[in-house]
């Protein structure tokens, strides 16, 4: 590593606590200078060191994304390629292109900003710059097999939310099904997972999972304004920090994913259970009530006419009154 990297690796390992220009110089084996310049180096690139006399350096948090941060924060377990960018399109469109050039393999790919993010059905994703997280991660089917990606999907809800919890325990996230995560009857993040294809044998080599996630956004279009929000514009979150571990937890659930050891936790926090739903399937139109989630990650619906059905598509539109 270079200086550069060493200091900042120290520096994130006792984050919030003061480090003297001696300590790093000596663990670094350089010279005071040295830790100098690297310390404005670091600064430059938008991380917030705190430096008093008698006391030295202090880190505080990161206002831009730094690849070599998050691997830091989650202590370098993630040993795919990682690549962070100002902007793109999508995240989606980098994970696919490193998918035609490699083997399917972990990676991950993280923009501050993208112009033209999109979810599931291909619906827009909104994604400014500096207040929200958005990334792709490509995870490898060993399988090949397409019978589990319902609860794929589902998993990576759970997990996300389960870690948006740990950084903001004062809120009270839930999942509308199958892929959004919400937070005072508004839509806070959103999931889509799609599949890299083996056309001849129909089969899935790798998955790849796309995150949205709007932290402090609070500059939403107006057609967006009454159901999507932020999850606190007032408070502030490392999102390295927040970043390293999402990608802890979700490579955690792309090896355990086919238990569906979490789906009793995903319907503890489904918005639509109990709920009468209307779901938009294709060009059709479904009302019933939403009775459960099964064991592959469906949603069960009572029809009005009685009769109970299963949907492993589709998107959940309008969640009406309890029965």
């Amino acid at each position: 590593m270079t200086t550069k990297e060493q200091v900042l690796t120290i520096l994130l390992r006792h984050h919030g606590e003061w480090q003297s220009g001696d300590q790093l110089a000596q663990s670094v084996g350089c010279s005071r200078e040295s830790i100098w310049k690297a310390i404005n180096a670091l600064r430059k690139q938008g991380h917030q060191i705190e430096s008093r006399k008698n006391r030295g350096y202090c880190y505080l948090e990161s206002r831009n994304l730094d690849a070599k941060a998050i691997q830091i924060y989650g202590q370098r377990q993630f040993t795919g390629p990682l690549e962070v960018v100002a902007q793109t399109p999508s995240t989606q469109i980098l994970a696919k292109s490193f998918l035609s050039h490699h083997q399917p393999q972990f990676a991950a790919f993280f923009a501050d900003e993208q112009t033209a993010g999109y979810g599931r059905l291909g619906r827009d994703f909104y994604s400014p710059a500096k207040t929200g997280l958005y990334f792709s991660l490509v995870v490898p089917n060993p399988t090949n097999a397409l019978v589990n990606v319902g609860l794929l999907t589902t998993g990576v809800a759970v997990s996300v939310l389960n870690v948006l919890q740990q950084f903001y325990p004062n809120k009270n996230f839930g999942l509308k099904w199958v892929n959004d995560i919400y937070l005072d009857q508004h839509k806070v993040g959103g999931i889509i997972t799609e599949a890299s294809l083996e056309l001849e044998s129909t089969s899935a080599t790798a998955f790849i999972v796309g995150v949205g996630l709007n932290l402090t956004t609070t500059d939403f279009p107006r057609e967006l304004q009454a159901r999507a929000q932020a999850v606190d514009p007032s408070m502030s979150v490392d999102r390295n920090r927040l970043a390293a571990a999402l990608l802890s937890a979700l490579v955690a659930l792309s090896k355990r994913y086919a238990t569906a050891d979490f789906l009793r936790a995903y319907r503890a926090k489904s918005l639509v259970l109990g709920q009468q739903v209307t779901l938009q399937v294709g060009d059709s139109v479904v009302n019933g009530v939403a009775e459960d989630i099964d064991e592959h990650g469906g949603l069960v619906v009572r029809m009005l006419t009685g009769e109970r059905r299963t949907f492993t598509s589709g998107e959940v539109i309008r969640v009406g009154l309890p029965v």
